[in-house]
């Protein structure tokens, strides 16, 4: 009796044991939480209160709060925000003063989740008015970078109802919306009137334009629920002011300095010119004029101290320990080197492609005797003579063409770039004796040897670009892109003609056109106090791909995008 009084009751302890928990198998909870009321109620007007309390029908955590939340207009100090059990409660701060007969919008995204499942209640926002009404008015759009037209998600998209210029560097705006993936926006609950409308990459999250920010503006005011989606295009303003960013001593003799910007007006000047006289120095500027290369040549000296300015205004003042120049030379010294220009490391070479010897250092003079020779499968190449000139891109690049172009192969081109009489799929073999070449630091050349062999015709295609401009006599750089958006080729038009391009590599390629109002030559980005957009760009929306041993044909009307 008393052994199946204890087995009974270890039954009934099991029995109990396994009421707890969920029953094995059974369905996932894929319901989110549900209000069950707020406090105060969610499209309150008049609104007077410090804390707002949010009732879930579950327990409630929160997740991701901080990218997710969003307060339009945004308040000058951050609330504080928490979940407890199944309550969601807002606390604003102390010294928070809210704008009068205004609505405010706290969207959570998707932040609020179960404490079982995750489940989000999705896009969830709670809403309230300091004056009499809820404003509902919205204005939506879109966002794109306005060099290449992609799109970001999270930028700021943001309304001022003070129009001064200043605004946008002093001010936090009236409302704020961020785009989606695709580049889109929405702002919600916007009240009457007429605003200036900004986009901005908030870097440092203060919702306020900085320098150096990437940043679009519209140039017209919009009137909030009677205009149109619009479309604004971000850019990075060239900064006001000009610095040093880094400057660094590379080898014996050679200084590199970067700016933040490009000037024209940018100068080094050796401060002590006593001890350092009759020193050999040589300047570079890169294409964009935002790089210096500094050459120089002080043999025994100990130290270099170098002014920098930008016209009359001095940047600064740098003081160099100078490396020594025994060894220095030996360990510096990169070998004279031939470039095949469309690869580091392949054996073959593009007929259209200029042969370049690139130095390691500036090239000072191309000597009398220099002996320079190609061999075309083991004979000397003789069609027309070779020719040797210090390139005026780089001072460290030799050009070797040939005394006559060809003509291209297709008579619609305007001219070949092709400049030697390369026969295809043939073998050379360039030689360069030494002492042919003299470097910035009376440096001569080894003996130089490079074998390479040319492509086949067939390997490559063409498009023949049939181009209807839409307004005459403007200036258009047409280009030509890989799928990196390299410039391949670029051609600058003023009126409707058919472009050529040859030798070109099989792939898919891109055209682009940028409307070059100042026809300087290239893209420039926009000015917001001066109320300058930047440059309109646009693409034509048919790939290009090109295929071996094949003409492409193309036509291309034109358009300004608005």
């Amino acid at each position: 009796m008393c052994r199946q009084l204890v087995f009974f009751c270890s039954l009934l302890l099991i029995a109990s044991c396994a009421q707890i928990g969920s029953p094995a198998g059974g369905e996932f909870d894929r319901t989110p939480p549900k209000v069950s009321r707020y406090r105060p109620d969610s499209a309150t007007v008049n609104f007077n209160s410090r804390t707002i309390e949010i009732i879930f029908d579950e327990y409630i955590q929160l997740q991701d709060l901080n990218s997710q939340l969003l307060i339009s207009p945004p308040l000058e100090f951050t609330p504080q925000i928490t979940a407890k059990k199944k309550t969601l409660v807002i606390e604003l701060d102390k010294k928070e003063v809210l704008k009068p007969n205004t609505t405010y919008s706290i969207s959570f995204g998707n932040a609020v989740k179960d404490i079982r499942e995750s489940n989000a209640v999705e896009n969830f926002r709670y809403i309230f008015s300091t004056g009499s009404f809820i404003d509902s008015l919205t204005l939506s759009g879109s966002v794109q970078n306005a060099f290449d037209h992609k799109t970001e998600k999270n930028l700021l998209v943001m309304l001022y109802s003070d129009r001064s210029d200043s605004a946008i560097y002093k001010t936090l705006p009236d409302y704020f919306a961020k785009t989606n993936d695709v580049g889109a926006f929405k702002v919600n609950n916007i009240r009457q009137g007429k605003y200036r409308v900004v986009a901005l990459k908030d870097d440092n999250s203060n919702y306020k334009y900085n320098d150096e920010e990437r940043f679009g503006f519209l140039s017209d005011q919009v009137e909030a629920g009677k205009q149109e989606d619009v479309f604004v295009y971000m850019y990075t303003e060239q900064p006001k002011n000009i610095f040093l960013k880094k400057y660094n001593q590379v080898q014996y003799g050679k200084f590199v300095f970067v700016f933040n910007k490009g000037s024209d007006s940018l100068r080094l000047s050796r401060l002590n010119k006593e001890a350092l006289k009759d020193v050999k120095e040589f300047t570079e500027f890169s294409k964009n004029k935002d790089t210096i290369t500094y050459w120089m040549d002080p043999v025994d000296k100990d130290s270099l101290i170098l002014q920098v300015r930008n016209g009359a205004r001095i940047l600064d003042t740098l003081r160099f320990k100078l490396i020594k120049k025994e060894n220095a030379l030996k360990s510096s010294r990169v070998p004279f080197k031939f470039t095949l220009m469309n690869s580091q490391n392949a054996e073959t070479f593009d007929l259209n492609k200029e042969l370049n010897l690139v130095f390691s250092h500036p090239v000072e003079k191309i000597n009398d005797d220099a002996k320079v020779s190609l061999k075309e499968d083991s004979v000397v190449y003789s069609k027309y003579p070779l020719i040797y000139s210090k390139s005026t891109v780089s001072n460290e690049t030799v050009k070797i063409t040939t005394t006559q172009k060809t003509d291209t192969k297709n008579p619609a081109a305007l001219a070949s770039s092709r400049n030697m009489l390369l026969k295809e799929n043939t073998t050379y073999s360039l030689t360069v004796l030494p002492a042919s070449f003299t470097d910035f630091f009376g440096l001569t050349n080894d003996t130089i040897k490079m074998k390479f062999r040319t492509k086949e015709e067939k390997f490559y295609g063409s498009v023949k670009l049939n181009l209807q401009v839409e307004t005459l006599n403007d200036s258009y750089l047409v280009q030509l892109l890989d799928d990196k958006e390299n410039v391949v080729r670029q051609s600058n038009v003023s009126k409707s003609e058919t472009l050529f391009y040859d030798y070109l590599y099989p792939a898919s390629y891109k055209l682009k056109v940028i409307f070059d109002k100042n026809a300087n030559g290239k893209w420039d980005e926009g000015n917001y106090l001066k109320k300058q957009q930047p440059e309109k760009v646009t693409y034509n929306t048919e790939a290009v791909n090109i295929r071996s041993n094949w003409d492409l044909e193309l036509e291309w009307s034109i358009h300004e995008p608005k």
